[in-house]
């Protein structure tokens, strides 16, 4: 090879070189550029995407919602006086009945009320015969009482009366004529013992006990009451009568005062009243006793004959209230509950059916608060939330708004009159009624609405300009729910008409300050 070849093949390889250099650096350049191109793309791929909505002025029709139970409005409640057994149900719920027709078969016994009826009845005369024969009343007082011939309660009054003031005034003489007894006897004592002295013969004398002088007739000188001591000692002598006394005092040679003569006197007086005023005590006692003991044994055989009457008056009414072998409607109507099953037993007074009354309407009610009841009013028409339940002849109209008794304060309740529909008695209906229409001017959808231990706010949009484009971060703003419909809510706070805030997000954590990709183009208000 000449020497011009081998230059020719050293440019070559040169060249070649140089082209390679060339490549690397345009495919390193492209690969920068590119990198740079889709950077914001490469970048959105791991942001949070969002949805946004526009903010701006509108209108919001709030709703009312509640639900209750359809009910008949004044219903007609079957009821019975006794105590029966169903033996089987003629009749099902929903089922239209007229007057007379049969709703309960019953089984042929009788009541329980009569059975218990009577028993008292019998438990009473019973009691009756026991007390007037009890041994406390006389054969008179019992004739007179089994023949019904009570005293009245003035009579009775007057008896009683009577026979206490007597029993006091005999208990106020006895007292009397025990204290002067008393009071007599102890001045006879002290006088006695003072003023008495003994004065006798020496000839008379006479150491024989059983002679009545000395010694003896000392023992037996004594008070009108046995209890006087003798001058010369405290001889007594119980059981002594007053004039023996006052002979024994004589015979022994005593010599008394005149007032001590006119004290014994007095004593014997005094003792006197007092054994007549006992013995008018004890009588007036007894008789009074007795006169209680008729008393108290009229007024309990009163009672007696009091429940013998009314026992027998209920058994009067139960006997002519005994229903027949079936229970029937009272009125024309639709059936709308049944209470009682083959087997089980009616309850006095309790319902066994209830009826819908012809012409009469159903009605809802459910519970709301204070401040949206002042929003409605009478005659305002409701409509179902779930309207597809029901036909196109479903009408609801508000009739009443009157306080909630579980909570009058707070709270009102809403009677709504149900017409149509199909509705019948004990069905679940769903309401919902709209509150005036209201313009306001920051209006946003009501997803666009969060809340924390702060309160409600929602994230607005924010754009920053860059080389590559825009960059979309979120702001936090805090906001006050004006009111709000089923869609929009009317809020106040730091935001302006057009601002864009985020209604939805992906599955990503979203909060203020975080960048995020929009899933489209930004939604416009209309």
């Amino acid at each position: 090879m000449n020497i011009e070849d081998k230059e020719l093949e050293l440019f070559r390889k040169s060249q070649r070189r140089k082209d390679i250099i060339k490549n690397i650096v345009i495919v390193f350049l492209l690969i920068l550029l590119a990198l740079t191109l889709f950077s914001r793309t490469i970048m959105n791929l791991t942001l949070p995407e969002v949805a946004t909505h526009v903010v701006a002025e509108g209108e919001v029709s709030p709703k009312i919602r509640g639900q209750g139970t359809a009910e008949v409005d004044n219903p007609y409640s079957v009821t019975v006086a006794q105590s029966r057994t169903i033996q089987s149900v003629a009749v099902r719920e929903g089922q239209a009945v007229k007057r007379g027709d049969v709703i309960y078969h019953l089984e042929d016994t009788e009541s329980e009320e009569l059975r218990t009826a009577r028993q008292e009845l019998e438990d009473a005369k019973a009691s009756f015969t026991r007390r007037v024969f009890d041994g406390t009343l006389p054969d008179n007082e019992i004739t007179r009482m089994r023949a019904g011939n009570y005293r009245s309660d003035d009579e009775l009054q007057s008896a009683v009366g009577s026979i206490n003031r007597q029993y006091e005034a005999a208990l106020k003489e006895k007292n009397l004529a025990n204290a002067e007894y008393e009071k007599i006897n102890a001045r006879y004592e002290a006088e006695n013992n003072e003023d008495t002295t003994p004065t006798y013969n020496p000839g008379d004398y006479n150491e024989n006990p059983g002679d009545g002088s000395g010694a003896e007739a000392e023992a037996k000188a004594g008070s009108p009451n046995g209890t006087v001591a003798a001058a010369s000692g405290d001889l007594v002598l119980a059981d002594v009568d007053m004039e023996e006394e006052l002979a024994v005092m004589a015979s022994t040679g005593y010599t008394q005062s005149k007032k001590v003569k006119e004290l014994i006197k007095k004593l014997e007086k005094a003792n006197i009243r007092k054994l007549e005023a006992e013995l008018n005590y004890e009588e007036i006692s007894a008789e009074r006793e007795r006169i209680l003991n008729i008393v108290n044994a009229e007024l309990d055989l009163k009672g007696y004959q009091d429940a013998i009457n009314k026992a027998q008056a209920k058994v009067e009414k139960l006997q002519k209230e005994e229903i027949g072998a079936s229970i029937t409607s009272p009125v024309d109507g639709i059936v709308t509950s049944l209470n009682l099953g083959a087997g089980e037993m009616t309850s006095a007074d309790s319902p066994v059916a209830i009826i819908r009354i012809s012409g009469k309407k159903l009605t809802v009610s459910f519970s709301v608060t204070k401040e949206q009841a002042q929003k409605l009013k009478a005659g305002d028409a409701a409509a179902p939330q779930n309207p597809w339940e029901y036909d196109d002849s479903f009408k609801a109209t508000l009739r009443q708004i009157t306080a909630d008794s579980s909570d009058p304060q707070n709270s009102r309740l809403l009677k709504f009159e149900i017409d149509g529909g199909n509705v019948t008695a004990g069905d679940t209906v769903k309401l919902q009624i709209a509150e005036a229409s209201k313009d306001y001017e920051l209006v946003v959808p009501n997803s666009a609405i969060r809340s924390d231990a702060n309160g409600n706010f929602v994230l607005v949009l924010k754009t920053k300009q860059s080389p590559l484009g825009n960059r979309y971060f979120v702001s936090r703003e805090n906001v006050k729910v004006l009111a709000k419909d089923d869609t929009n809510s009317a809020v106040s706070g730091a935001l302006g008409a057009y601002d864009y805030v985020v209604t939805t997000t992906d599955d990503k954590m979203v909060t203020s300050g975080d960048q995020v990709r929009l899933a489209n183009e930004v939604e416009s208000d209309d």
